[in-house]
């Protein structure tokens, strides 16, 4: 499995346009997975959950470098409550709806040609640092309070079977402002 996962490391790098620096952030949190591993019991925190051997047993090849497909958007969303919504499929944005806000206070950005990376002790951390090429920065702005509730929605189908998804949503609250 070890060596499925570095080849599709090393496929994943070469489809994407990542800069130098970029690439240079994902080795490293990549090596560092490597090093370190899928989590197991003998860690504390995974005591009840031997995460590679969940893997091991139910993935015969994971993929990280599948092409992106659109989807049809899923019209399953919840009608009992008025809500703004963020709809993913397959790990694409599809559909954003902030239709009870003023658009003016709510800005969606598209971080993911910006360097980031975290400085943890945890090997799956490393793992979608290393994998994610997708990153989102949902940002309220200063003194503005959602009207209603956000619902995010994610779904997958058939199409991404035994691939991997990374993608990152940050939420940043301006002063004084809220979000349900």
């Amino acid at each position: 499995m070890e060596n499925n996962i570095k080849l599709n490391f090393e496929n994943y790098l070469n489809k994407k346009n990542f800069s130098s620096s970029q690439k240079e952030i994902k080795e490293k949190s990549f090596n560092n997975f490597i090093k370190n591993g899928f989590p197991n019991k003998r860690l504390e925190d995974w005591k009840f959950s031997d995460l590679k051997q969940i893997i091991t047993t139910n993935f015969e090849d994971i993929n990280f470098s599948k092409k992106e497909e659109k989807s049809n958007i899923d019209k399953n969303f919840i009608v009992d409550i008025e809500h703004n919504k963020i709809v993913f499929i397959n790990g694409r944005i599809e559909k954003t709806d902030f239709n009870f806000e003023d658009q003016n206070k709510i800005e969606i950005i598209d971080e993911t040609k910006k360097n980031i990376s975290f400085d943890y002790e945890n090997s799956l951390i490393d793992l979608n640092s290393a994998l994610t090429d997708k990153v989102f920065k949902i940002l309220i702005k200063k003194n503005y309070s959602l009207n209603k509730p956000l619902i995010i929605y994610h779904s997958t189908n058939d199409k991404i079977k035994s691939t991997n998804i990374n993608l990152r949503l940050d939420f940043e609250l301006g002063e004084n402002s809220c979000l349900k």
